[in-house]
């Protein structure tokens, strides 16, 4: 028998927040590891019951249940301890996190149910069907016995209704209100710099190694697509590719990669050029369907628009 949920009082939520920019927020497995710390104790000051999770590389999903309020203190310390230590670790400094998060109110026992399954199905691109009961940031394997549910994961209510098996199978089947089909897609393939390269080397005429070496410009148009685009496609860290583009640190990187936004938000030349070397790769290279939002996708869930399938790390 099914159990009670108190669905009409508006204390479920589906919670997505963001990395600024579209940026990441979790650049190596130790990072979700040390958000999760901070992410109980705050829940757990403010009596949130989180039931549903995934983690991805530049955004997170949670479904909560908040039974006494308290929602926007706990996510304001869980967000400003995090990028506290996360500055820490990536030499950046600034706001890690959008100003404000999407919450939308869980109302009945179908929206529940599907909105977990979004949740549940965001990292298939990255893995694929067979991996996404595996994948570790997320907590359909202990919903499904298949790992122990961590002590601040409240199970139980999000399967109710369900055996294991047939939970397992509602949220791997394709549904007709699915964007696109994603039932047997594969793992992608992650996009490299030397694809990026190549594209606007054809596009453009331009050296391959001219691309990788600074020529005290700000306005040399490909070198920033190339860069902004291996930022968008994370074909690389931070790290790597102040590296490979001869960058003095990691902030140089996320700067050129900001400037490009904002140049194919201003200048048509700048989107078109962009827009040409995205059109030059090749399909199966997954694109982000608006550059900047962080919208990366081969299949969107249907109910959060905006919030697309990312890569994780």
């Amino acid at each position: 028998m099914s159990r009670r949920r108190d669905l009409e009082s508006s204390e479920w939520f589906h919670i997505v927040h963001k990395g600024a920019d579209g940026q990441d927020i979790f650049s190596a497995p130790s990072h979700r590891t040390v958000y999760e710390g901070f992410m109980a104790d705050a829940f757990e000051r403010s009596a949130i019951e989180l039931h549903a999770y995934a983690w991805m590389t530049n955004h997170v999903h949670k479904l909560v249940r908040v039974p006494h309020g308290g929602l926007p203190e706990a996510m304001r310390l869980l967000g400003m301890r995090y990028a506290t230590v996360y500055n820490g670790w990536t030499d950046r400094s600034g706001p890690l996190f959008t100003a404000r998060y999407f919450s939308e109110p869980v109302t009945s026992d179908a929206q529940l149910a599907q909105t977990a399954r979004y949740i549940h199905r965001n990292p298939l691109p990255i893995v694929g069907t067979a991996g996404l009961v595996e994948y570790r940031w997320s907590s359909l394997g202990a919903l499904c016995g298949r790992r122990p549910v961590p002590p601040w994961l409240s199970s139980g209510l999000v399967p109710d209704g369900f055996d294991i098996d047939g939970y397992e199978q509602f949220v791997l089947a394709p549904q007709p209100s699915d964007r696109i089909g994603l039932g047997a897609l594969p793992p992608l393939t992650p996009t490299a710099c030397e694809d990026i390269e190549r594209a606007v080397a054809a596009v453009t005429g331009r050296p391959i190694d001219e691309l990788r070496a600074p020529n005290g410009k700000l306005s040399d148009a490909p070198r920033t697509v190339a860069i902004m685009l291996a930022v968008e496609l994370r074909a690389g860290s931070s790290a790597e590719l102040a590296a490979r583009y001869g960058l003095s640190d990691l902030r140089s990187v996320r700067r050129i990669a900001r400037r490009g936004r904002v140049h194919a938000a201003e200048s048509a030349a700048f989107a078109r050029l962009r827009d040409q070397v995205l059109a030059s790769l090749d399909e199966s290279v997954v694109v982000p369907t608006a550059l900047g939002t962080g919208n990366f996708e081969r299949g969107r869930g249907s109910h959060c628009p905006g919030h697309g399938e990312l890569r994780a790390g």
